[in-house]
């Protein structure tokens, strides 16, 4: 290793570019040096790959949900079959049930994760200590954020996974399908997730409450809107292959993020000597 001359000991509120040029830095020699940036050019490239591949999984994904779930694009078995309008209540309960069991998993919505711990999103508790007024959550139930976001313009809506169980605050819709046997809770998951049900709350929600991030919508209006679907068995074959795209870009995302995590561990390394490499 080769240390710069000049060394001084100095607190960083006090660093000026002058005394900055003056510490030291480890350096390995010349040609060390181009075999390590040459092995992390590697990684950079392998990294590049896989966000294109992982850019390519999504934007198919979407492409599918969008002709899929409006109808534009059918599958031939179901062609000749109608998809009916009805109305939001015809579908879905709404869920009022109260924390009377004393469940502390208080949960909140992530526009790429769904109903995650409120804990766990922003590593600590931020609802109230009292959890009895909160809205009791099972699998299979969907939960209606009103507050628009970044790619949520008419709020989110998310479905909590079967086996699992929680909380949301009161300020949040709830609803849950009236008959499982009827329709497939995954094409809705889907449905909602694509905005296919954003025409309708746009229709009904006050734009005057946006200026304070919550949008207005009234648990009569949004029971009283109209969804178009088709029957359960083209649901159902609708969400299969939607869901068949989403495991690739959960695959390819998966594979992105240990490129990035193996590249950090191996600068790291390379970067500050740990690790030598032979030239």
């Amino acid at each position: 290793m080769v240390r710069r001359a000049g060394e001084k000991n100095v607190r960083a509120k006090n660093l000026t570019i002058q005394l900055c040029k003056e510490l030291p830095i480890p350096l390995p020699p010349l040609p060390e040096q181009r075999k390590i940036a040459e092995i992390l050019s590697t990684w950079d490239r392998a990294i590049e790959t896989s966000k294109a591949l992982l850019a390519t999984a999504r934007t198919q994904k979407r492409a599918l949900m969008q002709t899929l779930l409006t109808g534009k694009r059918r599958f031939p078995e179901f062609e000749g079959e109608d998809w009916r309008e009805v109305r939001f209540e015809e579908v879905f309960d709404r869920v009022r049930r109260k924390n009377t069991v004393g469940n502390e998993n208080t949960l909140t919505i992530s526009g790429q994760d769904g109903l995650v711990s409120q804990q766990e999103y922003f590593n600590k508790r931020v609802a109230a200590a009292d959890l009895s007024g909160y809205t009791l959550l099972a699998g299979g139930d969907f939960a209606y954020n009103k507050s628009y976001s970044t790619g949520y313009p008419m709020g989110a809506i998310k479905m909590l996974p079967d086996g699992q169980s929680g909380v949301v605050s009161s300020l949040y819709l709830c609803f849950t399908l009236a008959d499982r046997d009827a329709h497939c809770r995954e094409f809705f998951r889907h449905f909602f997730e694509a905005g296919c049900f954003n025409h309708e709350i746009y229709k009904f929600a006050q734009e005057g409450a946006r200026n304070h991030g919550l949008l207005n919508v009234s648990v009569h209006d949004f029971f009283r809107a109209k969804i178009t679907i088709p029957r359960r068995a083209e649901q159902e074959r609708i969400a299969d292959a939607i869901n068949l795209a989403e495991q690739e870009e959960s695959r390819d995302r998966a594979v992105l993020d240990k490129l990035r995590t193996e590249k950090k561990a191996l600068s790291q390394q390379l970067l500050t000597g740990k690790r030598r490499v032979m030239v």
